[in-house]
């Protein structure tokens, strides 16, 4: 029997969680899937696991490859699934046992071609939970109003793994390979294909934050793909929907004072090896700094966290904060 959703689970150096994500998909109540677990060289024993999976469970197919991230190994699913539809988890991450029913049960009901859920934050050194980016309500909304929303973190954005797609809507698209932070260059995209996207207001993926993780990975060139991925996204979206460009402003600027940011907090060597284009985007920040006070989604906290770093305080005041706690 043809499965009705694909389920896609890039792999590398995760045999500590992996048992817990590809258990959590094949508990599903919603039971008529395939899972593709895309094992992208990972060095550990996560390879093994995956083929573990697969002489227990038929709907478990693993692809072995060599390293080439995370968006090509997203790709490499891709290429074989065979579902109606697709969707993505990340294999540090864990989904609630009816995801996939409820998020089924939204597209068939609505006709939309993808479905955005909501998603739960779990710190892995905590252990606390708490309710993430979530739609407010059950709805179906035009494709830029999607947009809109992922420009000012309304209730959903760029994350691939909280959302259900018709796995037509990839017909002519992939993730870009060889960069980070890859779904803000890409689900832009599959929301423009799709035309309206389904609203379902309940929280069924967790995501695990860990220190290790690619979202929180120490300062490289790679970091520059911030900026880069945002405006690219921003440029597409405003020639399609003009009136989205201070929102799409709004999505930008932040790209970039997280940039800032993120040298500001790196090593020393990083910060002098990175110092040109470091003093490129303080720069530009500095430019927006009218826009950044006129503009009502940014909150007194958020001003100011933006005028210390795009004057260069933001480094130094984050050490000694750190210092006095200590």
């Amino acid at each position: 029997m043809k499965p009705q959703i694909s389920v896609i689970v890039p792999v590398y150096k995760v045999e500590r969680y992996l048992r817990r994500c590809v258990q959590s998909i094949l508990n599903q109540t919603h039971s008529n899937l395939e899972v593709i677990l895309v094992d992208d060289g990972s060095p550990d024993g996560s390879g093994a696991i995956c083929d573990e999976f697969a002489k227990q469970d038929s709907r478990v197919q693993v692809i072995h490859k060599d390293n080439g991230g995370l968006s090509d190994a997203r790709n490499a699913g891709l290429s074989i699934a065979r579902g109606e539809y697709v969707t993505f988890v990340d294999s540090d991450d864990w989904i609630e046992p009816d995801a996939y029913e409820a998020m089924l049960a939204l597209a068939e009901e609505s006709g939309a071609q993808l479905v955005c859920a909501g998603r739960y934050d779990e710190d892995e050194t905590t252990g606390q939970i708490t309710v993430g980016l979530c739609p407010e309500k059950r709805e179906l909304i035009s494709d830029k109003e999607a947009l809109r929303r992922i420009l000012r973190w309304e209730h959903m954005d760029s994350s691939a793994c909280d959302k259900l797609y018709a796995r037509t809507l990839f017909r002519d698209i992939r993730y870009p390979v060889g960069r980070v932070v890859e779904d803000v260059a890409t689900t832009y995209r599959l929301v423009l294909e799709a035309g309206s996207v389904a609203m379902l207001p309940k929280p069924v993926y967790h995501y695990c934050h860990r220190a290790e993780s690619i979202s929180t990975a120490a300062f490289s060139e790679k970091t520059f793909h911030i900026p880069e991925n945002a405006r690219q996204a921003c440029d597409a979206v405003v020639a399609r929907y003009p009136e989205l460009e201070r929102d799409a402003r709004y999505f930008c600027v932040n790209a970039m004072e997280n940039l800032v940011q993120a040298i500001d907090l790196a090593p020393a060597e990083d910060r002098k090896k990175y110092a040109k284009e470091r003093a490129h985007y303080r720069r530009a920040l500095r430019e927006q700094i009218g826009f950044v006070l006129g503009y009502d989604l940014f909150t007194l906290r958020g001003r100011v966290d933006f005028l210390f770093t795009a004057l260069g305080l933001f480094g130094p005041t984050v050490k000694v904060v750190r210092f006095l706690k200590k």
